[in-house]
């Protein structure tokens, strides 16, 4: 007599399992990667537009006043504090409550950094004072939390004036 079996044994049903979850662990691997990169990759594209934005912003600013103004005369600075003295004004680069960046001239700029970066500072390749025909380099630098890039904005202006 023979039997008429239409169903599944055991061991079947255990190895469609074992192989149903091993593919669900592998793609859920690679999901898990590919969100990682698209994070860092959003977090360097945000880093790299506020660079740009601060640089383009407050190194305009800087060079409206040194034609306004005639020029830079003195900088003294802090790690936290650039105080920048004219011919005939005075304006700063402060770094305010470690999160946010300030240019005060005659024209203000302010810019809320990421919340990611630490251990900003402000740094000046001049200080004392300066003479005419001088580059001057503000520097402001910070280490991010999420990405490999650093933080570094470079800020070049020319002291083209004298003062008379």
């Amino acid at each position: 007599m023979k039997l008429n079996r239409k169903g599944y044994i055991t061991v079947e049903v255990i190895l469609a399992s074992v192989v149903a979850v091993s593919i669900a662990i592998f793609l859920m691997e690679i999901t898990i990667k590919m969100v990682n990169i698209t994070d860092d990759a959003y977090v360097d594209t945000e880093l790299l537009t506020e660079k740009a934005l601060i640089i383009k912003n407050i190194k305009k600013l800087l060079e409206d006043d040194i034609e306004k103004n005639g020029g830079i005369n003195n900088i003294t600075c802090t790690n936290t504090l650039c105080q920048i003295n004219f011919c005939s004004d005075s304006s700063s680069i402060e770094l305010v409550n470690n999160n946010q960046i300030t240019y005060n001239g005659i024209n203000s700029y302010d810019k809320n950094l990421n919340k990611n970066l630490s251990n900003i500072k402000i740094i000046t390749n001049k200080t004392g004072n300066i003479d005419n025909g001088d580059y001057i380099l503000f520097k402001i630098t910070a280490d991010s939390k999420f990405s490999k890039e650093n933080f570094e904005s470079n800020i070049i202006v020319y002291n083209n004036k004298t003062c008379s």
